[in-house]
């Protein structure tokens, strides 16, 4: 993969893994709170299904729960793609959102999720 001008090439254009996920995710922008779903999620960010998306460039304080964890995750994110309902062409209407930042923690919980699938793809073949 190469990167120019802040845009990924070649046939993936994503620099991290994503995995799909159906998550509550609770966001804010200014004084505004919203609830919706995460349909996937990576280390570097998540989509979240909505028919009222934010504009690209908006910043969004984030809270989200993996699955069998105790801890949420709180971070800060970033607007990057918007997928508008009249334009959705099949896909899901929503938003990609880029984290700003993860701590140790965080990656920690989100690795989980790869652990489950990969015990529950062993558990398929056996």
């Amino acid at each position: 993969m190469k990167r120019e001008k802040g845009k990924w090439e070649g046939a993936e254009r994503r620099r991290y893994p994503r995995r799909e996920v159906y998550l509550e995710i609770y966001y804010q922008h200014l004084d505004d709170f919203f609830y919706d779903y995460a349909i996937n999620l990576s280390h570097g960010g998540l989509f979240i299904k909505t028919v009222r998306p934010i504009p690209v460039g908006t910043e969004l304080k984030l809270r989200f729960a993996i699955p069998n964890c105790k801890e949420v995750i709180e971070t800060r994110g970033k607007v990057v793609r918007v997928v508008k309902p009249e334009d959705a062409r099949g896909h899901q209407p929503g938003m990609g959102i880029e984290f700003e930042m993860l701590t140790p923690k965080d990656i920690e919980m989100i690795n989980m999720i790869w652990e489950e699938d990969t015990k529950a793809e062993e558990k398929a073949q056996k």
